[in-house]
């Protein structure tokens, strides 16, 4: 049965708390679908802004929402962290009286952003399928107003048709870290559209900023990152992108954006075939690699201006990939190298209304298709990426390794995948079941209502590949939090302080990661015993800025996050911080660096 009817039902009410300098609220989970938005729309001043700077949304709990959320101002959703053996807080679209969801717009979604609204989720799971598996959301949010900004922190998202956000208003802000995006279903007949982020420019909407920062991708119809024109400032670091379609990255436009220390394993796994370039024109001549920038032949007189009116420099383009690795799977590469020929029957009517009655014509012939060698499929770049290095236009791209990091990802991903690609490509049309339908990817336990709790994606690899030390730290590349000592609640495993089951034989600190770090970074300390201990935050005048623990811990490592904000939760200026790590007879200070 589904999780929101497993549990009992409860009386439904709201506690205001003080969280972390916060006004909150509690919005006490009940079985009533819809209770989510009418409750926060309900709690507004009288000049339309929320009442409350949070709501705090109950872990263990599943709620059901029968409409989106139209913001026009700030908000603020968070969810308890849960405690070993919960899933985290849960939003998921339920249908109407009706049968049809109640989500409305192109592209819906739980949230449209309108004027200069803020949406804030935090330690969430957003489940795109309905309860009763009668449709898919196409979106989470989507900003349609100016100056929008949206941050996704620790939130799961699962099952989506389209995409997690995308700009199609003016001059949004895009910041997701830590987080996991997976199980996007797409849309019968659908390869190309879709993906994690959506904007940048042409039909679509601009974006100021665009940081992608320690988070995994897996499983994702379309291109992950599309970037029509630019950013006035984008990073895409330390993220792993696994099983995706099309590119990790758009080859058009991607202006002002920075790739680094991340992972790309199984991209581009529509493979590249003849008429992709010939018939489709989503590649080109020669094949096209993992990095895809193509060049730009505007004069260097000319001003260059957005959608906005913004304008990029064209003469330093200010595109930089460094410090990634790639890798296509076995199971990738034979059905790049072993699919052979094929066609499909292709009918053409033509109707001649010069005539009466008008005469219609009929004609069937066949297409071809061939699968491009291995060689221009699986690499790097191609001829259009090396005619754009070449330009010396601000693009550049150094410390990019072909590198099997011996994932520990189940294959029966990229199988499935590639299944319901093949139906498609054999006559260009998703018309065997289940790929016919939005639910056909591979789910483990065969589960398309709920997610699987702990998760079953493993982004894992072998610490003695060369992937491991192959980041601008020297640490791993991809999402940092598969590597890590210990486990993250956001993996759907436990650990409070994340300790390792080796003892360590010292008290020690050890530098923050990443570092520098926007919005947040990970600290971690050793303890060769049980001892009290405060790990503490200070400016560069010695004034304390946030403790973030005071207390007694157990021998062990131990991890603790810095969200960048003092002890009454308001966000610090970018500089240089210290953080002290005492346990009453030894001291240790360490610097980092807050960037934004």
């Amino acid at each position: 049965m589904l999780r929101s009817l497993m549990i009992v039902l409860a009386i439904a009410f709201v506690v205001p708390l003080s969280a972390d300098g916060h006004d909150t609220l509690l919005v006490a989970w009940e079985a009533t679908p819809g209770h989510l938005e009418s409750t926060i729309g309900a709690d507004t001043t009288a000049t339309g802004e929320q009442a409350h700077d949070v709501y705090l949304l109950e872990a263990g709990k599943t709620y059901l929402m029968l409409t989106e959320m139209n913001l026009n101002h700030d908000l603020n959703i968070t969810g308890q962290v849960p405690a070993a053996g919960q899933y985290p807080a849960t939003i998921q679209p339920m249908p109407g009286s009706d049968g049809a969801l109640g989500f409305t717009n192109w592209p819906n979604g739980n949230f449209q952003l309108y004027g200069a609204a803020e949406l804030t989720l935090r330690n969430l799971l957003f489940n795109g399928t309905a309860v009763d598996q009668s449709a898919v959301l196409a979106s989470l949010c989507n900003s349609r107003g100016e100056f929008n900004k949206v941050v996704i922190d620790h939130v799961v998202i699962s099952n989506y048709d389209l995409w997690v956000h995308s700009s199609l208003g003016q001059r949004a802000d895009f910041h997701m870290t830590n987080s996991v995006a997976k199980a996007f279903t797409g849309y019968p007949n659908g390869q190309f559209f879709g993906g994690l982020v959506w904007g940048g420019g042409s039909w679509m909407g601009t974006y100021d900023t665009l940081i992608m920062e320690n988070n995994t991708f897996n499983h994702i119809q379309g291109e992950a990152i599309v970037i029509y024109s630019d950013v006035d400032h984008g990073r895409i670091d330390h993220n792993t992108f696994a099983n995706v379609v099309m590119g990790a990255i758009w080859y058009r436009g991607q202006n002002n954006l920075w790739v680094r220390n991340n992972l790309f394993y199984n991209t581009k796994s529509h493979m590249q075939s003849t008429y992709d370039i010939s018939g489709w024109g989503v590649w080109h001549p020669g094949g096209q690699g993992q990095m895809s920038v193509m060049p730009d032949y505007t004069k260097a007189d000319t001003t260059v201006r957005n959608p906005d009116g913004q304008v990029w420099n064209h003469m330093n383009r200010n595109i930089k990939y460094y410090n990634n690795v790639w890798w296509h799977s076995s199971e990738l590469t034979t059905a790049m190298t072993t699919t052979q020929p094929w066609e499909w029957e292709v009918i053409t009517t033509e109707i001649d209304t010069t005539v009466t009655p008008p005469d219609t014509t009929t004609t069937t012939s066949m297409q071809g298709d061939t699968m491009l060698a291995l060689e221009l499929q699986s690499k790097w770049y191609g001829d259009s990426t090396a005619i754009t290095l070449a330009q010396d236009r601000g693009v550049m791209e150094m410390n990019n390794w072909n590198v099997d990091p011996g994932l520990n990802l189940d294959p029966g991903y990229i199988t499935r995948q590639l299944e319901r690609t093949m139906d498609f490509r054999d006559n260009l049309a998703s018309d065997t079941a289940p790929f016919d339908t939005r639910f056909w990817q591979y789910e483990h336990d065969n589960d398309y209502v709920n997610v699987e709790w702990p998760m079953h994606i493993d982004m894992s690899y072998d610490p003695n590949s060369a992937a491991a030390t192959a980041s601008t730290t020297g640490g791993p590349v991809g999402d940092p939090k598969w590597m890590m000592p210990g486990s993250y609640w956001i993996l759907g495993t436990h650990d409070d302080d994340h300790n390792t089951s080796a003892l360590p034989n010292k008290f020690s600190l050890k530098q923050n990661y990443p570092n520098p770090f926007n919005p947040s970074t990970d600290i971690s300390f050793t303890l060769d015993k049980k001892a009290d201990v405060s790990l503490t935050v200070y400016n560069m005048l010695g004034q304390k800025v946030r403790t973030l623990v005071s207390g007694t811990k157990n021998a062990g490592t131990h991890t603790f996050k810095w969200d960048g904000r003092d002890n009454s939760a308001k966000a610090v200026s970018a500089g240089v911080y210290m953080y002290t790590l005492s346990d009453g007879t030894s001291t240790i200070t360490k610097k980092m660096a807050l960037m934004k």
